[in-house]
């Protein structure tokens, strides 16, 4: 029996990502696709409560929700009576890498709610080095690695969960030990992509924004490259507006630069130099281990009571 895929993204049904993965998986597993009716980037793991309600319609390229990619999650489990052994998320047109952006991905955000719900998941997201945003133009060519390396990964999880007698277990478990893999790979036109190296590796933790004020003038950057590739309306020195404030965060332009500070092992790193990253993640977050249980003292003391 074919390992069963529930398939969502952020990114909306209509999105080339999820078409393209679709396309690749429908090949030897069996893919459902529960995905966001519109585009949902950037909700992180917001789901839909108590009064909302969240409508689904059957379409013919899948299941279209008008909620949020958790709640597509959500709706094939309790309305949709799905039982995947893998819920795969993506894939996201552009990155997601770094520790602080994580929290608000929603195509890591459906990941971790399928983890939360009992379900292995993957979430998948393409890169492309020369450009951020990812361009538009996209077709499923540009996926084909992504494809690549979500059936790898899942080929990777079935052999570990058979054992070594060959026999399968009660279901079906990542490797590396993660309840979730956040994975992000090359466009398939890189020159890294025709025969790319994997690399296990943490989110990038380094972050500084950057403040814009009304009609000053940004701040140069010591660093910046006489030819650097950055889109049109990243410049720094470029005047703001009159009203409001803008806040960007420096991480993207080092990615965009290539000039990271990242020690090897990080997610962006990997990127930088064309590598497909791989960072396995836990759902609870928690960094307790061996101490989970224990008492804590309060650090002014136990309070004494009346006299």
């Amino acid at each position: 029996m074919p390992t069963e895929i529930l398939l969502t993204n952020d990114d909306g049904i209509d999105a080339v990502g999820i078409r393209a993965l679709a396309d690749a998986l429908s090949r030897d597993y069996d893919v459902t696709v529960v995905a966001p009716a519109t585009n949902q980037s950037g909700v992180g793991g917001a789901r839909s409560w108590w009064e909302t309600t969240v409508d689904y319609t059957e379409t013919d390229r899948g299941y279209a929700v008008e909620g949020t990619p958790a709640d597509c999650v959500a709706v094939a489990d309790v309305a949709l009576g799905l039982d995947p052994d893998v819920v795969v998320s993506g894939c996201n047109h552009g990155p997601n890498i770094g520790a602080h952006i994580l929290g608000q991905s929603g195509t890591v955000g459906a990941a971790m709610e399928a983890s939360f719900l009992g379900t292995p998941a993957i979430a998948v997201s393409l890169y492309d080095r020369g450009n951020l945003p990812v361009p538009p133009t996209l077709d499923n060519g540009d996926f084909a690695v992504a494809g690549e390396v979500v059936a790898d990964l899942i080929d990777r999880a079935e052999a570990g969960s058979r054992g070594a007698d060959g026999a399968g277990d009660d279901g079906l478990e990542l490797p590396f030990g993660a309840d979730v893999l956040n994975v992000n790979v090359p466009a398939a036109d890189d020159e890294a992509a025709a025969n790319p190296t994997y690399r296990l590796t943490e989110p990038a933790r380094g972050f500084d924004v950057i403040e814009f004020r009304p009609g000053e003038e940004g701040p140069d950057d010591e660093n910046a490259p006489e030819d650097e590739n950055v889109p049109e309306g990243w410049e720094f020195n470029e005047r703001r507006g009159e009203m409001g404030m803008e806040l960007r965060d420096r991480f993207w332009r080092e990615f965009l630069r290539g000039n990271v500070p990242d020690d090897p092992g990080s997610d962006r790193r990997a990127a930088v130099e064309g590598e497909v990253s791989i960072s396995p993640l836990s759902s609870s977050r928690s960094v307790a281990g061996e101490k989970a249980g224990e008492l804590v003292e309060p650090a002014r003391g136990a309070e004494t009571g009346a006299d």
